[in-house]
């Protein structure tokens, strides 16, 4: 049987949420801690008082960053496997 999936409760962005998954408290928490500080500096650079604005401005900029380092892994890898084919 699976066992059930640990709640942890976090504040992102003043709002309370309990976050069900199989991660542990702390790499929950560190999560939460990335979008709420994101959305942060979203809010105060655009003024913005819309919540969905906010958090959609925040998942892009955090899919922004993702996609760059995964881009920057992928280049990695090519050049890995070129040195080793010379």
């Amino acid at each position: 049987m699976n066992e059930p999936l640990e709640k942890t409760k976090v504040i992102i962005f003043g709002k309370d949420y309990e976050v069900r998954g199989d991660q542990d408290e702390e790499y929950i928490r560190n999560l939460a801690n990335y979008v709420d500080s994101a959305m942060q500096n979203i809010a105060m650079k655009t003024k913005t008082i819309s919540l969905e604005r906010i958090a959609i401005l925040a998942a892009l900029n955090i899919a922004d960053e993702m996609l760059k380092e995964r881009q920057k892994f992928d280049e990695y890898l090519q050049k890995i496997e070129q040195d080793l084919q010379e």
